[in-house]
């Protein structure tokens, strides 16, 4: 996960191994939950939340995921995400290479780490390239 100033400046990077995970969309609402819980503690503005799952999204504005094996993870995003804004927005893989990038290193290193006001060297040639711009209207 980045976490990113309105200026696109990282303030962290992080991946976490998960020693148990079902399948690709539990991985990835294990690193909302991770990413929006850091975000909440690290920036005072709304939270802007990119993502290449629509499901993963959708399941935290509505309830179509709430009573599934993944159910009590999102109402624990929905806990952490009470008081503050929340912005979902779905891209697409491609301009999202820094994350996958981050997922591939922690499953081959099989570590969690984390890197203020930087990325690890595997991803630093992309953090300028892959900032994903946003309107906010």
């Amino acid at each position: 996960m980045v976490l990113r100033r309105h200026d696109g400046s990282v303030i962290f990077t992080a991946y976490r191994f998960l020693f148990n995970c079902n399948d690709a969309l539990e991985a990835e609402i294990h690193a909302l939950m991770q990413g929006m819980a850091l975000a909440k503690q690290h920036s005072e503005g709304p939270i802007i939340v990119q993502s290449d799952s629509s499901i993963a999204l959708a399941s935290l504005k509505g309830d179509n995921l709430d009573r599934s094996a993944y159910g009590h993870l999102i109402a624990e995003i929905k806990f952490l995400i009470i008081d503050r804004e929340f912005i979902p927005q779905k891209i697409s893989r491609e301009p999202n290479r820094v994350v996958d990038r981050l997922a591939s290193y922690s499953r081959y290193e099989c570590t969690t780490a984390v890197w203020l006001y930087r990325g690890p060297p595997c991803i630093e040639a992309l953090l300028p390239l892959d900032c994903n711009p946003i309107i906010m209207e």
